[in-house]
């Protein structure tokens, strides 16, 4: 009798772990699907509060000083920030491999996340912006699959388009903040891993600054082996020397 009353405890234990799962689940779903929907409208939005080609102000020169050495000032370390649907937003940002196109919030926190992307510290004026996001599939779960040399492309309120390369792409511990703020890249994109033991972090440079990174660049030599630059390469090497080798057995 003991051991059936046990054996039943355990089935309906099992249960409820179950239904929960599923409840859990569910809930992540459905919290998903309407972080799509919002981040979508309110890009939409942000489109039409772009200003024309033909009137985008040129970037902010930096005041002189006595010296005539350039010193920033708020003018030009600050972001435009338009409210758009009851959010300040700065610009939104490309991700042409992973095919995402979302708006960036002008501040960070847990239910702004669940809307979009926010900037969580610095500026794209600066070369030190930090850009944060949850791991939905539609935002930046697939955010570990970039790799060095992909472009990523931010584009501010005032229309300005900057042009990013991926430098590294790598796992962080949550309490690793001071390697995002102070990483000396220009550009940090970073999200949770899906069992959120870690932060998948991507570092990236300024392309129009002549520092982007090759595909290449910043990879060991072993890794350049497994390179698709390498593999093209050595496909076209392989190729000609058959051909030599079939010429010369004809020959």
């Amino acid at each position: 009798m003991h051991n059936r009353n046990a054996g039943i405890a355990f089935v309906v234990l099992g249960a409820v772990l179950v239904v929960s799962a599923l409840l859990f689940l569910f809930g992540n779903q459905r919290e998903e699907k309407i972080a799509q929907v919002e981040s979508e409208r309110i890009l939409q939005q942000l489109y039409k509060a772009l200003p024309d080609p033909a009137e985008r102000r040129r970037p902010s020169k930096m005041a002189q000083d006595t010296n005539g050495e350039t010193e920033p000032t708020a003018s030009t370390t600050e972001m435009t920030v338009v409210e758009i649907e009851g959010y300040g937003c700065i610009g939104y940002i490309e991700l042409p491999k992973l095919e995402r196109t979302l708006p960036v919030l002008s501040e960070w926190d847990y239910d702004r996340l669940k809307i979009a992307p926010c900037r969580q510290f610095g500026s794209s004026k600066t070369d030190d912006l930090v850009i944060a996001a949850h791991n939905y599939v539609s935002h930046f779960g697939p955010l570990s699959r970039l790799e060095p040399g992909d472009q990523v492309i931010f584009t501010d309120m005032e229309g300005e388009v900057i042009p990013y390369a991926v430098a590294e792409t790598k796992e962080i511990e949550p309490t690793e903040v001071e390697a995002v703020q102070n990483s000396g890249y220009d550009l940090v994109l970073y999200t949770c891993t899906y069992s959120g033991a870690a932060r998948t972090a991507v570092f990236c440079r300024r392309i129009s600054d002549g520092k982007g990174v090759h595909p290449v660049e910043g990879m060991s030599q072993y890794a350049f082996l497994f390179s698709t630059e390498f593999h093209d390469n050595f496909a076209d090497i392989l190729l000609f020397c058959t051909m030599c080798a079939t010429l010369k057995v004809i020959i």
